[in-house]
Formats: C-alpha cells, sequence, structure tokens
C-alpha cells in the first residue's frame, strides 16, 4: 500500500482537494497530506483494520481525524497469499502465531509430528482482538471481507502495480476522479519509511526480483504447509484475481 500511495502521491491529483485543509497541523509532517492533492496514506478508520467493524467507528491516529470516512475512496492491494504470507514472515506487524526464522509461514505446526494441526494466529486491531485458524485463513478472510462491501472501493493487484505502475497508477487515478500526470514518476527506493517493522523493505530492483522469481513464492513452505493451502486457498478470490496454485508436491 505504501508504494500505491507513493505512486498516486506524485502522478494524480484531485483539484478539489486543493481547498480542503490539510489535517491536523499539530501532527508530525509525515502524517499530513504532502501535496493537498487527495491522496492519503490509509483509510481514515487505518488500512491494517478490517472495514466491517472499524469503518466509521475508529478514527485512525494517522491521517484519521477530521476526515468523512464515508467520503473516503480506498484503494486496496491484494497479493498473491504464497507471497503474501512470505511477506508476513518478514513483517508480521500485529499479528502472532507460533513460528521463527526457520519454520515459516508453519501453516501446519512443524514440532506436531502425528497429526495436521494449524497454528493458529491472534491479530490486534485497533478495535478489537480477531483469531484465525492459519495465516491463509487471514488471508482468506480479510479479501473476503473486502469483496463484499457494498461502498465504492478498487482492489488491485500488487503484482500489476509493480510490474505495470504507470498503467496501474492512471487507472486508480480514473476511478478516484483525479488527474493524472504528463510526467510519470516511479520510487526508485523502498516505498516504505525506515520504521523498526519495515526494516529491511524491498525497494523497486528487489522487489522485481523478489516477486519476479517463481522460485522464491514457496520459501519457507513445508510440504504440509503447502498440502494445507492447496485444501483451504479460497479459489473463488484466487480465479477471481488470476492467481494460479502452485504444483503441489510429489506424495
Amino acid at each position: 500500500t505504501n508504494l500505491l500511495f507513493e505512486l498516486m502521491k506524485v502522478n494524480c491529483f484531485i483539484k478539489e482537494a486543493r481547498n480542503v485543509p490539510s489535517v491536523d497541523p499539530l501532527l508530525p509532517i509525515k502524517y499530513r497530506e504532502p501535496r493537498r492533492n487527495g491522496m492519503r496514506w490509509q483509510a481514515p478508520w487505518g488500512k491494517h483494520n478490517p472495514p466491517t467493524t472499524h469503518r466509521g467507528r475508529n478514527v485512525a491516529k494517522a491521517w484519521g481525524k477530521g476526515i468523512t470516512q464515508t467520503d473516503f475512496f480506498p484503494v486496496v492491494l491484494i497479493k498473491d497469499p504464497y507471497s503474501w504470507m512470505g511477506s508476513q514472515c518478514r513483517h508480521k506487524y500485529t499479528a502472532f502465531w507460533g513460528h521463527d526464522e526457520n519454520h515459516c509461514p508453519n501453516l501446519i505446526r512443524w514440532r506436531v509430528r502425528d497429526k495436521d494441526e494449524t497454528a493458529f494466529v491472534r491479530v490486534k486491531y485497533a478495535l478489537e482482538w480477531a483469531q484465525y485458524e492459519s495465516l491463509l485463513d487471514m488471508w482468506n478472510k480479510w479479501y473476503e471481507e473486502w469483496d463484499e462491501q457494498t461502498f465504492p472501493h478498487l482492489t488491485t493487484r500488487f503484482e500489476d502495480l509493480l510490474f505495470h505502475g504507470e498503467e496501474v497508477t492512471r487507472a486508480a487515478c480514473d476511478c478516484v476522479g483525479g488527474e493524472f500526470t504528463d510526467n510519470f514518476k516511479y520510487v526508485e527506493g523502498s516505498a516504505k519509511p525506515q520504521l523498526t517493522v519495515h526494516k529491511g523493505s524491498n525497494g523497486l530492483v528487489k522487489a522485481m526480483l523478489q516477486y519476479g522469481d517463481p522460485s522464491k513464492r514457496l520459501t519457507g513452505f513445508s510440504d504440509r504447509d503447502r498440502t494445507y493451502a492447496s485444501k483451504n486457498m479460497d479459489m473463488e478470490l484466487m480465479n477471481k484475481y488470476a492467481y494460479v496454485p502452485p504444483i503441489l508436491p510429489a506424495s
């Protein structure tokens, strides 16, 4: 989502936003709308919070104050679930489950050998804790919930944004009613600020190497993880967003 924001920030402009006061001037500069062009870093209820339970009920500490939430148009990024689980292994945010750097995503608990037992995931959202059967179940439930929303929003694939940045940014800008730049600019470095949770985030070239290499898609997955994922993946979402499940390991 940070890559999307950086691209929209410098390439898309909603002219009416120039007449709207920026966010709370007492906030640190990094939390203010940098160009007053209508592009904001996150939804006013918090980008890592489920919309059903948080939209209209929670005000994000950063970029949330003073925003009419029903006027906000979210652009949601979806990522291939296998790659997404790998990202969670590197940056778990507020998700907690049994794993270590040698056993992740650990969908099936690696220490339990006599049966297939999932590693439950607990997530701290702004207004509540939630529990999921596994990291895969978290991905399923998150995007199922977004697909069920009836308010206007756009969902686009992270991979398309990464490899076709100008085309995707243009489409997103058109969708939100903005004016697209005549001089498209890409983000060269990591789009994520170097806060502790984001240290080591990929820049443009590293991200392309990471997500453009099929052999890295299953890094860390055990055969039991892969089998579980194949049986429990939301295939409607996979088909809708044209994600192809990997071939199962030979039994």
